[in-house]
């Protein structure tokens, strides 16, 4: 039971650890595709891994060329980077963050 408890405890301190991430801005400008996204429960740390684009409906992904993490008062600022692009509709991006699956859509 105490392992139980102790395994529950961790889980949910886990799911906490990291925020949900919330796209700021998105150019293809300049020969590559830019996002930056932000995280306001960063914590301490903050790993960013795995990164793909994943650009129309017909799921081909694009791993990241550039992944830059900052956390400055418990806010994530992440900017990733990708080859230049000609065509998008409805952009996702998978990453890892801490280790942990997550997906969100870029705001365009």
């Amino acid at each position: 039971m105490k392992k139980l408890l102790i395994t529950i405890i961790v889980v949910l301190f886990s799911i906490v650890a990291h925020g949900k991430p919330h796209c700021q801005s998105f150019n293809n400008y300049c020969d590559k595709v830019t996002i930056v996204f932000t995280d306001d429960k960063a914590g301490n740390r903050y790993t960013v891994s795995d990164v793909k684009l994943i650009p129309d409906w017909k799921g081909k992904e694009y791993e990241a060329t550039s992944v830059s993490v900052s956390v400055n008062n418990g806010v994530a600022t992440v900017t990733l980077t990708f080859d230049h692009l000609t065509q998008f509709s409805n952009p996702k991006v998978k990453l890892k963050i801490n280790g942990k699956k997550a997906t969100f859509k870029v705001c365009q």
